[in-house]
């Protein structure tokens, strides 16, 4: 009998050499696993109908709903409460819930816990309708689930740009869903072939990273050489900590390849953010810039059911985690999601940091002006105390002129 993903011993990391024991189990279990896994519906990288369900007590409501919305690719199904709504989505596929928060019999917030809590629909999504919603409770929605908020009354314009953008948010997901699937089969094919030979498995899966991490520079407008720049710059600071002896006991080449290759990856959790949050040039209320930050703990919460089911390249898996959830904690412990101070937070994070910020500075974003070099290192050595871990910045202090040839190089 196969094993369980979950139960395989973790992966060395990249660089050393499994063992011909390690490498038959390994084979033996990938093709026991690969036999039996489904294969997702090919017919989701065609054009497909949207099936929306309308969730309000009100019937005047869910027909202005209807009505703006169904036309074109769109069909909408109706229920009168939480209660219709969970059998339907029991019974038939839904692309979108359309869910009022005040309703009799089963309100829409523990409708929404009963939504998430149960096998769903891939990556279905959620708008919820309410009147003044207090941001603690905005917050308390997201951690159930909830992917947008559209406050009452609306236009139907609103309407539409918020349904529009979650349709185009979940067809993304559906058509990554069946990426990582084809690329899932790719590396188990690499590694009956190459025999799990490091240095060709490691290539290809880098590229299959960055090729997955540029999801997110598409969606947000980015130039694309945002991602080779982060690389480079935590290049040049690792290259830089493997001469300081604070850092010789953590740092070395194998430590600093691992970060190059799973940087990309530090923004993924952005892929599930809306249009109008990702792209909006002004500054965010206190409710966007809650599902902002959310991005932190999307992304890792990925890596992590990506490290579970398949059970390999551990050393790696880990720390893209690290990255993806702790690159905006600060060192004195106001950062976000988990406020870490110190060095609780991972040092990969803390480097990550460093180069995010000084890129962020230096280029220009639809909300803010790009800023000089100088500029942006005077930022973070002296405008900043508190947000970086003091010993990165003396790395940082070190080798500022290449931060600055690389962007020359690579910028904008």
């Amino acid at each position: 009998m196969a094993r369980n993903p979950r139960n395989l011993e973790p992966s060395p990391l990249p660089g050393s050499l499994p063992t011909s024991e390690d490498a038959e189990e390994r084979r033996k279990f990938l093709e026991a696993f690969h036999a039996d896994r489904p294969q997702p519906d090919s017919n989701l990288l065609l054009p497909k109908v949207h099936r929306i369900l309308i969730v309000d007590d009100e019937p005047k409501l869910r027909d202005i709903c209807r009505t703006a919305l169904q036309n074109g690719p769109i069909q909408c199904e109706e229920a009168a409460d939480g209660l219709h709504a969970l059998q339907a989505i029991s019974e038939r596929p839904f692309d979108l819930i359309l869910l009022d928060m005040a309703m009799p019999r089963l309100n829409g917030e523990e409708t929404l816990k009963r939504i998430r809590q149960s096998p769903t629909w891939p990556n279905l999504k959620v708008i919820v309708f309410s009147g003044h919603m207090p941001g603690d409770e905005m917050a308390a929605l997201l951690s159930h689930g909830a992917d947008d908020f559209v406050p009452k009354p609306y236009s139907v314009a609103q309407l539409r740009a918020r349904v529009n953008a979650a349709l185009r948010l979940k067809q993304a997901q559906d058509r990554s869903d069946l990426l990582n699937h084809r690329l899932s089969g790719v590396n188990y094919e690499l590694e009956k072939a190459l025999g799990l030979k490091d240095e060709h498995l490691i290539s290809a899966r880098n590229g299959l990273v960055l090729a997955l991490a540029k999801l997110v520079e598409y969606r947000s407008l980015e130039t694309g050489t945002h991602l080779l720049r982060l690389q480079k710059f935590c290049r040049a600071l690792g290259d830089e900590a493997k001469k300081m002896s604070e850092f010789n006991l953590v740092v070395d080449e194998n430590f600093v390849q691992t970060l190059v290759a799973c940087v990309p990856l530090h923004d993924i959790g952005k892929v599930a953010l809306a249009d109008h949050i990702l792209l909006k040039p002004g500054k965010l209320t206190d409710e966007e810039r809650i599902q902002m930050q959310s991005h932190t703990i999307v992304g890792a919460q990925t890596l992590q059911s990506v490290a579970a089911e398949y059970g390999f390249a551990a050393g790696f898996l880990q720390m893209a985690i690290d990255i993806a959830r702790y690159h905006h904690e600060r060192f004195d412990g106001m950062g976000y999601p988990d406020r870490l101070h110190g060095h609780t937070i991972p040092l990969a994070a803390r480097i990550v940091a460093v180069a995010d910020v000084y890129d962020a500075l230096r280029s220009r974003r639809v909300y803010k002006l790009p800023i000089t070099h100088a500029n942006a290192k005077d930022h973070i050595l002296t405008q900043s105390p508190g947000h970086f871990d003091p010993a990165v910045l003396r790395l940082f202090e070190r080798c500022s002129d290449e931060f600055e040839r690389i962007f020359q190089v690579a910028g904008d």
